[in-house]
């Protein structure tokens, strides 16, 4: 991967991961933003061929064995994902003292609830579970498994890989299995873009091409996407075959920039420093914001539906969600080291000597 297209990864990121919060504002304000309502469920789109588009870099160039994978990915939900339950706690225990009823939709996060959360269960066979009101949680119970399918059948032996992948899929169930194509699409994208066969004019044709089918696609007449999760079968086929579509957008403009990435190099490098860091929050963001906005919704001195609530939204959660970063996922390297030193070294299989 060279580093314009590194770099537009991680303008992407956090773009997406603001784009979900912003999903959350129309529900949580009575109707502010309307316009964002269903950016929340695209972005995730944009996050599953981003994922696997990652992931195939990854098992290409530094993660070759199964203990490596394991640690690293690990490490990389574990950062997050335990403090993001701990604030979840925490901050719906404040708010259920303030106002119960904004509440009462939701699970507590009781022993059970948490475990079957840490084990992203949550939406395995039809379910659909979140743990207190972190609403996002949900796509990890499709990514994490997606890694698990994915590494099962790279790290198995050449008989075997086929059948430790489906059982993976079959254990996760039809569901999230649905959406695993697209992930693999941010595969396939990588191996294209690492290829790099394509001309300049096909690369500037899918860069530009796609965003304006992008544009054009907000602004069109069409059925209201929903999450994968909660529609019935023709609200879901319908639904479904926009979650694809906005996922092949990506996966387009994805292969153009790569392609045409050094006309971006020059600007992409000034601003560097400021995009690595801004997208090192970018999970944070995610998996912190919605319970932090639901606190400060019930704590607001200001009605739910005045615009100060809304500025108060927009100005305090990307603020805290960034002090969150620095106390999850900016320790992720301190998680890799202590996963490193606990698990056992055994004779783990790897890419370079599998049969």
């Amino acid at each position: 991967m060279d580093r314009a297209t590194s770099l537009y990864l991680d303008l992407v990121r956090p773009v997406a991961a603001v784009a979900v919060l912003l999903s959350h504002v129309p529900v949580l304000t009575d109707g502010h933003l309307r316009f964002f309502g269903t950016a929340g469920v695209q972005a995730v789109d944009v996050f599953f061929v981003l994922s696997g588009f990652v992931i195939a870099h990854v098992c290409a160039t530094r993660e070759k064995d199964v203990r490596t994978y394991s640690i690293s990915r690990a490490a990389r939900i574990y950062s997050v994902v335990v403090p993001a339950l701990l604030l979840t706690a925490a901050v719906d225990a404040i708010g259920t003292k303030i106002d119960p009823t904004a509440y009462q939709d939701w699970e507590a996060l009781a022993p059970k609830p948490a475990i079957r959360a840490l084990l992203f269960l949550g939406e395995q066979w039809g379910s659909h579970r979140t743990p207190g009101s972190n609403g996002p949680y949900w796509s990890l119970g499709f990514e994490v498994w997606y890694y698990a399918a994915f590494g099962a059948f790279m790290f198995s032996t050449r008989p075997w890989r086929w059948l430790a992948a489906l059982a993976v899929l079959l254990f996760i169930g039809p569901k999230v299995v649905l959406m695993f194509p697209a992930w693999l699409m941010g595969v396939v994208v990588y191996h294209i873009c690492k290829a790099k066969a394509l001309p300049a004019a096909a690369g500037w044709a899918l860069t530009i091409g796609s965003l304006v089918l992008f544009t054009a696609y907000q602004f069109a007449p069409l059925p209201i996407v929903q999450q994968f999760y909660n529609s019935n079968d023709f609200v879901r086929f319908i639904s479904l075959a926009q979650h694809y579509f906005i996922a092949m957008l990506f996966a387009a403009n994805l292969v153009g920039f790569s392609i045409v990435s050094v006309s971006f190099a020059q600007i992409l490098e000034r601003h560097a420093q400021a995009i690595r860091w801004v997208a090192g929050s970018t999970f944070s963001i995610y998996l912190a914001h919605l319970p932090i906005m639901h606190l400060l919704t019930v704590s607001s001195p200001w009605p739910r539906g005045s615009i100060l609530t809304v500025v108060l939204l927009l100005a305090a959660t990307p603020i805290l969600c960034l002090i969150f970063a620095e106390l999850s996922e900016r320790r992720k390297e301190l998680w890799r080291r202590s996963l490193d030193a606990v698990l056992p070294r055994l004779p783990y299989l790897s890419l370079n000597n599998r049969p």
